[in-house]
């Protein structure tokens, strides 16, 4: 092993006995959680959106000889007889009236439909009534697409930035231009130019969650990673309890953009206050300023390394073995060693479909949340607030039964709860919204994990990168789920079969891939080719010397 023969000459950093040297959960690494916090929680609160801003409102077709076009009344005692008594055809249908002196009183009108060429809108919270898209409802639909498609654009670009040039940068980026771009929806003067300025911002703004998460992730030793995990699970919980907030506080969706966008602009600061990733940092050989961080860590840790590590630190950064000149060349050629690799095209096509799997079905019974029985805001923050017991479960579990068992399980409760809401009839409807809730814990369990498996089956040079190509192909689940509630409108059923049976196939895929618990961060591609289990590093107390490490 490469790892091994490099600690042999003395010329290799143990990062993971770094870290726990450097205390994980002391000043420097809390004020950095606190940092990357923010992106973490606002990531919730961009990435549905339009769950709200796009949702649909009631609306009904104007009666040309009962009212005026600009009328504001929307209940009018003649308009029972006016309209058809269909949902659907009352929306963009109207009756022809028997006699055109006397055609607003009961009886007045024929069974003969016409088409509406005018609407009146129950509310102007949403770019329904702004855009008027009544009867048009491909168009709503068409923006959560959208908003994936440059989801799926997004990722490999913005990755590509953050192996290349550090994860920092990649972030910062995403959120100053999630805030510019996303800012520009509200003076959107026609729906073309919205869905446009949409597309664009989640192009910009879809990788902070990823860059976040991993310059999280690359801060910790091996067993703080379920932990954190949790943490970051719980932010957006919170994230998107406080969206939903939000939107029920300003209706008026751009008043929403106005409040929620501008505040991302100061993500600029974090240029100044956030540290690179010290494990990117020498994994691209930049040791001069991995040392920098680290020594500061140190100091604000109030900790002192032990003499083996500084000894790695001032070390000159030669190299002297043929194994570590194949390792510097990791990037070069980089996507050319992956093609050449089964074992990783292998996991990077079966991560894939665990991601599209995790954002079909995720984002799916998100998006149908709002039509559940009742107010479409508390129905968001309740589907939201349940994902609190997949984020502790996920705590509970993952470091004890392993990460293919717990996500085998998930996946497994995921398939079988909406394969069986098909079956519930319609006159059990707190059966339904209960296996709707099952359902929804378990993907988000899923969805949770599969970031710290994936980010564990990849090696550090190409990290964010597979990451984000596996995320990318995922988008194909969330790009297709806006239109589920399209489909439904035509067979009801199949929607829940779907996700259902899309969860059903990934839990059967979890039976292919290692086991990463207990492992270390693989750097190399060798190294992710052959993941092995390797010894837990027991945490240092207070008061004790460990490894030649004194903390105080």
């Amino acid at each position: 092993m490469a790892e091994k023969e490099t600690k042999a000459n003395g010329n290799a950093l143990d990062f993971d006995q770094l870290m726990h040297e450097l205390g994980q959960y002391r000043k420097f690494h809390l004020i950095n959680y606190c940092l990357l916090s923010a992106p973490l929680f606002l990531s919730a609160v961009y990435g549905l959106n339009y769950v709200f801003l796009a949702a649909d409102v009631p609306y009904r077709c104007v009666v040309p000889e009962c009212e005026a076009a600009n009328s504001t009344e929307y209940n009018p005692s003649w308009l029972a007889g006016a309209l058809p008594t269909g949902e659907q055809e009352k929306r963009c249908y109207s009756r022809a009236p028997l006699d055109d002196q006397l055609p607003c009183q009961d009886g007045a009108f024929t069974e003969e439909l016409r088409a509406c060429d005018h609407w009146l809108y129950a509310s102007n919270d949403t770019i329904v009534a702004e855009f008027n898209l009544a009867c048009q409802e491909w168009k709503r639909t068409l923006v959560g697409t959208i908003h994936n498609i440059g989801m799926l654009v997004s990722l490999p670009i913005l990755g590509y930035i953050s192996d290349r040039w550090g994860r920092k940068r990649a972030l910062v980026l995403s959120c100053t231009l999630v805030g510019a771009i996303g800012t520009l929806k509200a003076f959107s003067v026609s729906y073309e130019m919205y869905v446009i300025v949409e597309f664009l911002e989640t192009v910009a703004g879809a990788s902070a969650f990823p860059a976040a998460y991993i310059l999280t992730i690359e801060l910790l030793g091996q067993d703080k990673r379920v932990l954190t995990t949790a943490f970051l699970g719980i932010l957006l919980v919170l994230g998107g309890l406080s969206f939903a907030l939000l939107a029920k506080t300003f209706h008026y969706w751009r008043t929403f953009i106005l409040v929620v966008y501008p505040p991302s602009l100061l993500f600029l600061s974090y240029i100044y206050l956030l540290p690179e990733s010290i494990r990117w940092l020498l994994t691209q050989n930049r040791k001069e300023e991995a040392v920098e961080i680290i020594i500061r860590a140190a100091k604000m840790n109030n900790v002192t390394l032990s003499e083996e590590t500084m000894m790695q630190l001032k070390m000159e950064d030669k190299i002297k073995t043929t194994e570590e000149k194949q390792n510097l060349e990791e990037d070069k050629g980089l996507w050319i060693q992956v093609l050449h690799s089964p074992i990783i095209m292998k996991r990077l096509a079966i991560c894939s479909w665990w991601w599209i799997t995790c954002t079909f079905v995720f984002y799916g019974l998100a998006i149908n949340s709002v039509s559940l029985a009742g107010d479409k805001y508390t129905n968001y923050m309740l589907v939201v607030s349940v994902e609190v017991i997949s984020v502790v479960t996920n705590a509970l579990v993952l470091d004890r039964i392993g990460r293919k068992k717990t996500l085998l399980v998930a996946y497994t409760i995921c398939g079988i709860s909406c394969v069986a809401l098909t079956f519930v009839p319609k006159s059990i409807p707190w059966l339904k919204t209960l296996l709707y809730l099952i359902g929804k814990i378990a993907i988000t369990q899923a969805f949770s994990g599969i970031y710290m498996y994936t980010s564990e089956l990849f090696p550090t040079h190409a990290r964010h990168s597979l990451l984000g190509c596996c995320s990318m192909v995922g988008r194909i689940g969330s790009i297709i789920a806006p239109q589920m509630p399209l489909l439904a409108i035509y067979i009801d059923w199949l929607p829940s079969v779907l996700f259902g049976t899309t969860a059903l196939i990934a839990g059967g895929l979890m039976l292919t891939t290692p086991e990463t618990l207990n492992t270390r961060l693989p750097d190399t591609i060798s190294e992710a080719e052959h993941i092995a289990a390797a010894p837990r590093v027991s945490p240092v107390s207070n008061s004790e010397t460990h490894h030649g490490v004194t903390t105080s």
